[in-house]
């Protein structure tokens, strides 16, 4: 089990678990990456979590109505700080969402 969870970790895979309010908290890099190299891990991340997105989400208690409502937001905030800086970055939601036009683009130059 020791050897199979250092080969994951030298490939790169993260496991991550959101706590009991759905709050995620992981690395996305390290001081040494590049931008580049960020903005994928970024967007690998929130494809993973769109993709494991359940089915019944926005639909009320147990999925028991057929269509989910409207007001349903499955990403509320994001923010994006380094390990020991003194504030963090609220992050356009528009630019994080992968079912958005914006997905991954400069908001600014929209």
């Amino acid at each position: 089990a020791l050897i199979n969870g250092l080969l994951s970790q030298m490939s790169g895979t993260t496991n991550y678990r959101t706590d009991r309010d759905g709050v995620i908290r992981l690395g996305v890099g390290r001081a040494s990456f590049g931008p580049d190299a960020i903005l994928d891990n970024v967007r690998e991340l929130m494809n993973e979590i769109q993709s494991i997105k359940p089915e019944s989400f926005g639909r009320g208690k147990k999925g028991k109505s057929k269509k989910a409502s409207k007001g349903a937001k499955y990403y509320l905030k994001a923010h994006l700080s380094s390990t020991q800086g003194t504030g963090s970055v609220l992050v356009d939601l528009r630019t994080i969402d992968p079912t958005s036009s914006f997905f991954m683009s400069d908001p600014l130059k929209v």
